[in-house]
């Protein structure tokens, strides 16, 4: 039953049975959860189990929000429930086991937190949980992170690698709380990363969020050379027009 509830979730969530499928999952993970949890099972990755099934029903709660169109709060809320046992699951692992490698689930499992907040307006919860992403995977020895170029190979003591959307939705969540330039660091960071992949229209919608950041910031100046180099580099980004056209309309 536990397979069959993950299949579902690779569901299609635009196919007619979507629906039905998340239902099934979250009610077959949520009985599942009750078993693993009465303290029922004694197995030997009763732990990774745990947090599994979890993470499991956290997935079926939020594509159902989504699928309503995030018009299912009480979905968001019961997958930032999930992600809170799952996390401090893992949490308690590391604490016990110190010598542990990362979870690899462990910095997505914080993202995927942030991004139910999100759709629960808690913008300043959003923000930690991309925060302890973003210290999962920077390195742990103190060393700068820069983007891996060429064929650099990952050393001892590397973080696992920044993503540039992670850097993107903490700026977002900060911007929502009006602190534009904190969002201003992490919007040029993931722009500089997006650029070294090249992966040209991502850094020209990151240099636009550099842009809003700094008209929030009141730096309307500065905001508007920014904006006029997105215009100049990737033409088809039709916000940066509209927002040069708005800032040039506000200074008449």
């Amino acid at each position: 039953a536990i397979a069959e509830a993950f299949a579902m979730l690779n569901t299609d969530p635009a196919s007619p049975s979507a629906q039905k499928a998340y239902e099934d999952a979250e009610e077959a993970l949520g009985k599942a959860i009750t078993k693993w949890e009465s303290g029922a099972i004694q197995a030997k990755a009763l732990v990774e189990e745990k947090a599994r099934l979890r993470l499991g029903r956290a997935r079926a709660r939020t594509t159902l929000n989504d699928m309503a169109s995030g018009s299912r709060p009480d979905k968001a809320a019961g997958a930032v429930k999930d992600y809170d046992v799952a996390i401090d699951i893992m949490d308690e692992d590391f604490r016990s086991n110190p010598d542990k490698a990362l979870y690899s689930e462990y910095p997505d499992a914080l993202v995927k937190r942030g991004l139910a907040k999100e759709e629960l307006k808690d913008w300043a919860g959003a923000a930690s949980d991309y925060s302890k992403a973003i210290e999962a995977l920077r390195p742990k020895d103190g060393r700068p992170d820069m983007p891996l170029r060429g064929n650099a190979k990952i050393a001892e003591g590397d973080g696992l690698g920044m993503n540039p959307l992670i850097l993107s939705f903490r700026g977002n969540a900060l911007s929502r709380q009006g602190k534009y330039l904190e969002a201003l660091d992490d919007y040029r960071e993931a722009t500089a990363i997006f650029e070294n992949d090249r992966e040209l229209r991502e850094a020209s919608l990151s240099r636009a969020n550099e842009a809003l950041a700094l008209y929030g910031a009141g730096l309307d100046l500065e905001a508007d050379k920014a904006m006029q180099l997105v215009t100049r580099k990737d033409p088809g980004v039709t916000d940066a027009h509209v927002a040069l056209a708005a800032s040039y309309w506000a200074k008449k």
